[in-house]
């Protein structure tokens, strides 16, 4: 459905992969090669006939340069995709199940289309279970299996949202390749900005346009991960709204500026033990509209709503959130949305559209200090990273994810990054020696989103 068709052995061509990944990445420095290389090999890896019909996908991770926490509050976020990204090769086959083979573990799970359930000891496992009971509830099973052959070099758990990837992954394998019978005419074919809105629901456990929501993987997060990841353009920073999904403005990025990753070697991982951690900013906010609509008798959904209605007072909210034991947590968790979202993000958008980089700095340095005063999400490492960034003259630097651990970026000018990529690796290894082995430094552009290449029955 979404141009040219494919089988095994095309893709085993060299020739036609350079055509194909040239062609949805014309400006990407560096991204083709790479990911023509990436390709190639899961088409080999995979263990179909050279005449199985397959689909490619490359399924970037993510940036937040702005915008900690605010997708599910009802607030705004300014996003890029990374050009790392997971890359995959999917095929159909005859048995009523779902195949994913990760090429670079060498380790392969199926999963019955009769019982979806996670495999204990592969806790990434969840997310793939958690999808495909999602649409067999929704939709039926697919009437054919599905097998993904998949590679990434994201760092797994970083914050730069290779769980969501995965989310993303499945759902456009099996709505790609499973000919899933009962989908709706209006699934089969998606804006970008709608399937993000429903791949966030299925992570989340959110209803969706009427369908019922369940328990997710369990952290109750938003859609600025799905978004960003396939609804990102080349070369820009995009604003997005997130009820429903919606682009609200992007900011062409310079340049003659880059942007350094930092991997901290710090685990921020939303299952397990984290998710009562990433699950309490979510907790707060939505404990704040509630105790605004006992107040005002209204029945709001989200901080975003709440301060745009014509009942809100800054002033009685924050006397309200005061005078209750923990309150001041509460206002604390407020009072960062309303101005990441309302000063923080706007400003950073016109510095940075201007090249006012001290403005710019600022802005970041402000939503950094929030981040760790008021969300309490930073770990040492973090800050650190951050500190050292911006004392080794980055333009600015912020952690970015759910926190607890996870990347940080940094803003340099791109004629110095190898230098400063170096600086700052060897200062963060000489203060934390222990994450050496675990760290990853390296440099990032803003990307495309979703690629996709071969999908019989769906398209964007």
């Amino acid at each position: 459905m979404n141009g040219q068709s494919f089988t095994l052995g095309d893709l085993r061509d060299p020739a036609l992969i350079r055509e194909l990944v040239g062609r949805e990445f014309p400006d990407q420095i560096g991204v083709p090669s790479q990911l023509c290389d990436r390709f190639r090999k899961l088409a080999i890896a995979h263990p179909g006939h050279h005449s199985r019909p397959a689909m490619l996908l490359n399924v970037p991770g993510r940036i937040e340069v702005l915008g900690k926490h605010t997708d599910y509050a009802g607030g705004v976020s300014l996003t890029c995709a990374s050009q790392m990204s997971m890359t995959s090769v999917v095929t159909a086959h005859a048995l009523p199940s779902l195949i994913v083979f990760d090429e670079a573990r060498g380790t392969q799970v199926e999963f019955q289309y009769a019982h979806p359930e996670m495999v204990t000891d592969q806790p990434w496992t969840s997310y793939v279970a958690t999808v495909l009971r999602r649409f067999i509830r929704h939709f039926g099973a697919p009437d054919l299996g599905v097998s993904v052959v998949l590679s990434s070099n994201l760092p797994s758990a970083s914050g730069m949202s290779s769980s969501s990837g995965l989310i993303v992954t499945i759902s456009l394998a099996l709505l790609g390749m499973g000919n899933i019978l009962a989908l709706p005419k209006h699934f089969s074919r998606m804006s970008r900005e709608r399937f993000s809105g429903f791949a966030g629901a299925i992570e989340s456990g959110a209803d969706f346009e009427g369908l019922l929501g369940d328990e997710g993987v369990g952290t109750k997060g938003g859609s600025e991960d799905h978004a960003a990841i396939v609804c990102s353009t080349p070369n820009s920073l995009n604003l997005y709204s997130y009820f429903p999904v919606s682009q609200l403005g992007t900011v062409r990025f310079p340049d003659s500026v880059s942007f350094v990753v930092a991997s901290s070697g710090v685990k921020a991982r939303k299952t397990g033990e984290a998710k009562e951690a990433y699950n309490l900013a979510s907790w707060r906010a939505k404990q704040v509209v509630s105790l605004w609509n006992e107040k005002e008798e209204l029945s709001l959904q989200t901080m975003g709503d709440m301060v745009e209605h014509e009942s809100f007072s800054r002033d009685q909210l924050r006397d309200l959130l005061l005078s209750i034991l923990g309150g001041g947590d509460l206002w604390n968790r407020f009072a960062q949305f309303e101005r990441e979202c309302s000063v923080i993000i706007p400003g950073a958008m016109d510095a940075l559209q201007n090249g006012q980089w001290a403005s710019f700095g600022s802005y970041v340095d402000e939503s950094q200090k929030m981040a760790d005063q008021w969300l309490g999400n930073q770990v040492p490492e973090t800050n650190d990273l951050v500190s050292m960034a911006r004392n080794l003259g980055a333009h600015g630097a912020s952690a970015f994810g759910a926190g607890f651990g996870g990347a940080v970026w940094a803003l340099v000018d791109t004629e110095r990054a190898d230098q400063f990529l170096t600086e700052w690796t060897n200062e963060y290894e000489s203060r934390y020696p222990s994450r050496r082995t675990s760290a990853r430094f390296f440099r990032d552009q803003p990307s495309a989103g979703v690629t996709m290449q071969g999908s019989k029955y769906f398209s964007f």
